[in-house]
C-alpha cells in the first residue's frame, strides 16, 4: 500500500498550458498529474509565446502540488523528440511515451523506470537521424 491506499486515488490531466495556480490547486495531493512538456528547459520563450510548459516547469508543478507522480507527456513534434534529462526529473517523475499504460498499483515503481525509457528514446533519436538509405523498399 503506497501513500493513497486508503484514501481512493486522484488523477490531474493538463492540457496545452503555462504554469498557473489553477493547475497547481487542482493536482493538490493529486495520486498522478499528467503534464505536458512540450519546450526544453532551454525553450522559455518558445514556451511562452505557445502557452506551453518546459519540462522544469512542470516537474515544478508536480513539485508544487505535492503530486505522488509527475508524468510528463507531449513532446513537441516541431522539435527532437527525444526529451532532455538534464537534471530536472526528481525520483516523483515518470516520463510518457506512446500507447503507454500505468497500473496504479504500479506507481511506487515508476521512476524507476526513467534508465528504461531513457533508452527507449535513445534508441528513437539514432532512428531520427540515419542517414538516407538508396529508398529501397523491402527485397
Amino acid at each position: 500500500g503506497g501513500k493513497h491506499a486508503n484514501k481512493g486515488w486522484k488523477l490531474v490531466y493538463s492540457g496545452d498550458t503555462r504554469p498557473c495556480p489553477g493547475l497547481t490547486r487542482a493536482a493538490q495531493d493529486a495520486t498522478v498529474l499528467i503534464h505536458e512538456a512540450t519546450f526544453e528547459n532551454d525553450m522559455m520563450d518558445e514556451a511562452v509565446k505557445k502557452r506551453h510548459s518546459t519540462t522544469r516547469e512542470a516537474v515544478q508543478t508536480g513539485i508544487d502540488a505535492r503530486a505522488y507522480r509527475t508524468i510528463l507527456t507531449h513532446f513537441s513534434q516541431r522539435y527532437p523528440k527525444v526529451p532532455v534529462f538534464d537534471g530536472t526529473l526528481t525520483a516523483r517523475t515518470a516520463i510518457a511515451f506512446d500507447l503507454m499504460r500505468v497500473d496504479l498499483t504500479a506507481l511506487p515503481r515508476l521512476p524507476s523506470l526513467l534508465p528504461a525509457v531513457q533508452e527507449l528514446f535513445k534508441d528513437m533519436a539514432d532512428d531520427e537521424v540515419e542517414p538516407a538509405g538508396d529508398g529501397g523498399g523491402a527485397a
